[in-house]
């Protein structure tokens, strides 16, 4: 995976400047993007969505798992989030991008192998699809030291592997919201009652 130039996709590459990756990158400033087998990515559209909404509510910490750019983290600074954790085995783009945030802590790790230490208003995991299943196991992990955790699946098409996740998830969590935006299937979920009472206040509000 490299580090590409947000300035070098628009010049050189056939890709349309109304792409929705591409808007919100230049909406949140950031210079620079990651490509993989001539494939690029960015911020995930709709999951960038749930976040800027998830945290203009009261949320005062969020740990970025598999952060990629950086995206996430920048728009939970601009909403106002005063501790904001970042984890990723790539941190170049991310440390290029928002590396000199005060508020943003990077850490250079592999998720599987991360202990989280402390508790968070919000965890967010936006992992390669293939690591996903790996990740089950840390479910119970991240309800314990979280009032929110977002996971981004994939495509809302994959009818049968999104309800594969949701039911390892509901074996975790007390509560689970479900959310298809931007053809992207994401699930918000808690077990606490600060956690739950903010979902549902967000639900009505979605």
């Amino acid at each position: 995976m490299k580090v590409v130039k947000l300035e070098q996709i628009l010049e050189n590459r056939k890709i349309s400047q109304l792409s929705p990756t591409l808007l919100i990158a230049k909406e949140l400033k950031l210079k620079y993007l990651l490509e993989e087998r001539k494939q690029l990515i960015g911020p995930a559209v709709g999951l960038s969505i749930i976040i800027d909404r998830l945290t203009r509510m009261p949320i005062n910490s969020i740990l970025d798992l598999c952060c990629g750019t950086g995206a996430l983290a920048k728009i939970a600074s601009k909403n106002g989030v005063r501790k904001i954790v970042c984890v990723d085995k790539n941190i170049k783009a991310v440390k290029k991008n928002v590396g000199k945030l005060k508020n943003i802590e990077i850490i250079k790790a592999d998720v599987m192998k991360f202990k989280i230490e402390e508790f968070f208003d919000l965890i967010v995991l936006d992992p390669p699809r293939e690591l996903l299943p790996k990740l089950f196991n840390k479910f119970e992990e991240f309800s314990m030291h979280s009032n929110i955790f977002v996971l981004w699946h994939g495509s809302c098409e994959e009818k049968e592997w999104n309800e594969e996740i949701r039911e390892k998830l509901r074996e975790v969590f007390k509560v689970l919201y479900s959310f298809s935006v931007y053809g992207e299937e994401i699930s918000a979920c808690s077990s606490t009652e600060r956690g739950v009472k903010l979902l549902r206040k967000f639900y009505r509000e979605w």
